[in-house]
């Protein structure tokens, strides 16, 4: 091989590192959007899951509910508030990989 293959090799190599930076900070660019949307998703559910707990509270303190309907709206609002939180536990999850 002839000093010129080379360099044209070594100019291809160059080439193709390039481009991989060019995909991989793109790659990172995007990750972090999606990073930063599901900090914000979880901020919004935390939130939800905040005020469903202190409705649920104010609720079980208010006496005009009879006790069969405050149950089942009891076991309704808990159901809401696990399907956040295991909501929440998977954007979690994505934000840990």
């Amino acid at each position: 091989m002839n000093h010129q293959e080379i360099l044209q090799r070594i100019e291809s190599k160059i080439s193709q590192l390039g481009e991989s930076k060019r995909q991989l900070e793109a790659q990172v660019t995007r990750l972090k959007e999606e990073n930063a949307s599901l900090y914000r998703i979880n901020g919004e559910l935390l939130a939800r899951v905040e005020e469903l707990s202190e409705k649920n509270k104010e609720l079980e303190n208010t006496t005009s509910f009879k006790p069969a309907v405050q149950e089942d709206f009891r076991v309704a609002t808990k159901q809401r508030i696990n399907d956040l939180v295991k909501e929440i536990d998977e954007c979690l999850a994505l934000l840990n990989k």
